[in-house]
């Protein structure tokens, strides 16, 4: 059977949701007809693009190569159709934990209504890559460097860390917390994309590691049933508030860089407007 269009905007769908049922509903298809698909798509293409588990799917390493491709040749397979040659589609903004923190409501308020013809899509991603190496995104905001070739970043801004705790932890009781108080918790961490290493503790002195996740939600699930700490970017509190969880500020622990990022070829006409327009917002804040 010849590979067309709707292939490709199966696989992005089942990128997109993590789980081949969930692309099903949302592409109103059986589930049987959404793996077949995809099955034919990997006999095309001669490779496995996506990684099945109990958890749901995620794309291989070539998978992640092909879903650029793929959202590319749809997006131009759509233009080419659409009636209305000026719209332009939704500008994607991928962020792995907080976007941009405090600044996010403004940033899309503002773009609202001075752009309301283009509308801004966040997407959280569990990637350290916001989303741009697979495809999801066409900038991204990001708290480590990309060091890649293609990709161009922008600091946006310096941000403090807080350490999160469970409320009856006893750190609660602390006029000031620095990293040396952390020493004896254990920590809870994200080295796939958090900002927390070992590497900030450099006085021969670190807490051990009780567990190391995936997400977010797993990240405050452990804190807040006291299995470690965690140590975050102030956004964490801002994005993600707990009533379980309290986030004190830490007195001598480096500012994490955000940065926008964004793929040297990316095309997207509302791409420089937005990254100037975030800029703007933060540089006023800062006033």
């Amino acid at each position: 059977m010849a590979v067309g269009v709707h292939h490709l905007r199966t696989f992005l769908m089942a990128v997109e949701e993590g789980s081949i049922s969930k692309a099903a509903a949302r592409l109103h298809m059986a589930q049987s007809a959404v793996s077949r698909r995809l099955a034919e798509l990997e006999r095309q293409v001669k490779q496995p693009l996506l990684e099945r588990s109990a958890e749901g799917v995620q794309p291989t390493v070539a998978g992640k190569t092909f879903c650029a491709k793929a959202d590319a040749a749809v997006t131009a397979f759509d233009d080419a159709l659409r009636s209305d040659l000026q719209k332009v589609r939704a500008l994607r903004v991928g962020h792995a934990w907080s976007a941009a923190g405090m600044y996010t409501s403004e940033i899309l308020r503002r773009w609202q209504e001075t752009n309301p013809e283009v509308q801004v899509r966040l997407r959280r991603v569990d990637d350290p890559a916001g989303g741009l190496t697979s495809g999801l995104s066409d900038v991204a905001i990001m708290r480590t460097h990309a060091r890649r070739r293609n990709l161009h970043e922008e600091l946006l801004v310096m941000e403090p860390r807080v350490v999160a705790v469970a409320v009856n932890n006893p750190l609660t009781a602390l006029s000031g917390i620095r990293l040396s108080d952390l020493v004896s918790h254990p920590l809870v961490v994200n080295s796939f994309s958090g900002t927390t290493t070992l590497g900030l503790w450099q006085d021969g002195r670190q807490p051990v590691v009780a567990v190391d996740v995936d997400t977010i939600d797993d990240w405050q699930t452990y804190i807040a049933a006291s299995v470690g700490i965690g140590v975050t970017p102030a956004s964490t509190a801002w994005m993600h508030p707990h009533s379980e969880i309290a986030y004190l500020p830490i007195l001598d622990a480096p500012p994490v860089p955000v940065y926008l990022v964004w793929a040297s070829n990316n095309q997207h006409p509302a791409l420089r407007s937005f990254i100037r327009l975030a800029r703007d917002v933060v540089a006023e804040a800062g006033d």
